[in-house]
């Protein structure tokens, strides 16, 4: 099942915005060798960005190495630590895994795979909105990797489009993941709280997906007749969980998106788009 975006175009790097900078030649980080510095919009510049390869393989340049800007940054080390600590409790397709890293000395870094497509934030800018169906696609995976953090102890504050990849097919990886707080030492009120402010979130990205409520007026395609399947008005059943993402209570626990992503699973089914 392919996610249907064809207006959307991607290519390598990954969604970095402005251009590139070249690194030296000699620019060498344990057994990596440095390409291009990458700006990735949206996220922290406390952390630099390359693509690499690993030495002596330059046509491999498949990796990002992710660096602290300031060597002595304790807030940037700590970013680069819980996201290698995440990836080594937490195996999940919707998460970037940590492939190695250098944190025991400077310079510290660690290396994540480098994916093809590009940031939600640009497909949105490029769409303007997605339909139901891609919308309820992209949720459900945004849905999934934050149930995955959930169930290990950790909220994700940044749930922006700006942090989530979308690969040519579709897939949805969130980034950036060094932000995220633990639910260790918290009261139960305070993890409650934190679950209930991610599922709120999970909302917003909703919102900002169909960039407007719902239509309420009948759209009409270029040949007159009633527009395809892909822009019909939700069932009920869609309505009444979507009032509820947007309208979450408390108390939310650490099922509340599990049960969240079950929902969306079978709300997919139902608006799956039919074949011509």
């Amino acid at each position: 099942m392919k996610i249907h975006l064809p207006n959307a175009s991607f290519s390598k790097p990954v969604s970095h915005e402005p251009a590139a900078e070249t690194a030296s030649r000699d620019s060498v980080l344990g057994n990596w060798q440095l390409d291009q510095l990458l700006s990735t919009e949206g996220l922290e510049d406390q952390i630099l960005r390359y693509q690499a390869a690993p030495v002596g393989t330059p046509q491999n340049a498949d990796y990002l190495v992710h660096t602290p800007v300031d060597p002595k940054s304790e807030a940037a080390f700590s970013l680069l630590y819980r996201e290698w600590q995440i990836s080594q409790h937490i195996s999940n397709p919707h998460l970037l895994p940590v492939l190695d890293i250098h944190l025991d000395k400077p310079p510290y870094f660690i290396v994540t795979p480098q994916l093809d497509g590009g940031s939600l934030r640009a497909v949105l800018r490029q769409r303007g909105q997605l339909d139901v169906y891609d919308t309820l696609w992209i949720l459900r995976q945004a849905a999934q990797a934050v149930c995955a953090l959930h169930t290990d102890g950790w909220s994700s504050p940044l749930l922006q489009p700006e942090n989530m990849m979308i690969e040519p097919d579709g897939h949805l990886t969130l980034i950036a993941v060094g932000h995220a707080r633990p639910f260790e030492n918290e009261t139960e009120i305070d993890s409650a709280s934190q679950i209930y402010a991610d599922t709120c979130r999970l909302a917003g990205l909703f919102l900002e997906m169909t960039n407007s409520p719902w239509p309420h007026e009948e759209r009409l395609g270029e040949n007159g007749s009633e527009s395809s399947d892909l822009l019909r008005e939700p069932s009920p059943s869609v309505t009444a969980l979507l009032s509820e993402i947007l309208n979450p209570r408390m108390p939310c626990d650490k099922n509340s998106v599990r049960i969240l992503v079950e929902r969306l699973v079978r709300l997919e089914i139902e608006f799956l788009p039919k074949s011509a």
